[in-house]
């Protein structure tokens, strides 16, 4: 790194866009930042155009970004169509699977992938996703910890779902009243306040989530993470599960929904360098994902 120097966060925003030229360190309240001697890397394609321009050219290299969403919403249809975009440059893609991930789904994506780039058979292109199942929270956990093996040589991490066993230990703990509504989302009375069992899943999950942002830094890879959503019984408004925690970790977050007739729409909430409140439409194809313009 070539010369310091350290400005305040207000004006730091005042010149967004660095990220992406510079070596942003935050230190006691402040960030101090320099150039980088590397150059700048590519953000990895979703695989949907619409997404892409979004996103500023794809998922972020070293940093985490937040995918969260309704069931059905198309989340793990961006993870596999990017974690096989991914392979299909010839890079690693290495995928937590905490919920189960269709086989056939996997198979389907991975055809329309190879008939896209017309450079891979699907064999050859699979090799290149390493998955990872986990079936409880303390296998996710070690899971997450195993990816530190392939950071070196892969390109993209996915974390899907994040937090679906978070939800689950912490119902277990006694910490949630959930009620699944007809949205597929559900009442958390307890996100905005921990009880003991609450707080130490979150501190668990955090630590999770740290350690990919740390993998992501080190090694200027992308991490991704899918995130479930409850309705906040005070402004009966959906919000991602982990709340203002996760978003603290998390350098971009990506709201999607899904509406009649099979079009989502993603929104951009946060983002190192683009400015936030966009949306861009997108199908769930037979294939993978898609521009909603470019259904016939």
């Amino acid at each position: 790194m070539l010369s310091v120097h350290v400005q305040s966060q207000q004006r730091l925003y005042e010149i967004q866009g660095v990220s992406t030229v510079l070596k942003i360190v935050q230190i006691e309240g402040f960030f101090a930042w320099g150039l980088s001697l590397t150059g700048v890397s590519r953000p990895l394609s979703t695989g949907c155009q619409s997404l892409d321009s979004l996103l500023g050219g794809g998922f972020e290299r070293g940093t985490v970004t937040q995918v969260y969403g309704p069931p059905a919403a198309g989340k793990t249809n961006i993870m596999l169509s990017a974690a096989l975009h991914t392979a299909a440059t010839e890079s690693m893609a290495v995928y937590v699977d905490t919920e189960g991930i269709s086989s056939d789904r996997f198979r389907q994506i991975a055809d329309g992938v190879v008939d896209e780039s017309s450079s891979a058979d699907r064999e050859s292109l699979t090799s290149q996703v390493i998955m990872s199942e986990a079936h409880d929270f303390e296998a996710q956990a070690a899971a997450v910890r195993d990816t530190a093996e392939f950071a070196n040589r892969a390109d993209l991490i996915v974390l899907d779902s994040a937090t679906g066993f978070y939800r689950l230990q912490r119902t277990l703990g006694g910490t949630l009243k959930n009620n699944v509504s007809t949205d597929g989302t559900a009442s958390e009375n307890a996100e905005s306040t921990e009880g003991a069992d609450g707080g130490d899943t979150l501190r668990r999950l955090t630590s999770q989530i740290t350690h990919l942002l740390s993998l992501a830094r080190k090694h200027d890879l992308a991490v991704v993470i899918t995130n479930q959503v409850f309705t906040d019984p005070d402004t009966d408004r959906v919000r991602p599960l982990g709340g203002y925690t996760l978003e603290h970790w998390t350098g971009t977050v990506l709201k999607l929904e899904r509406f009649r007739g099979g079009k989502r729409r993603a929104t951009l909430e946060k983002h190192q360098s683009k400015p936030t409140g966009g949306s861009a439409t997108f199908m769930i194809t037979d294939t993978g994902v898609t521009d909603h313009e470019s259904i016939s």
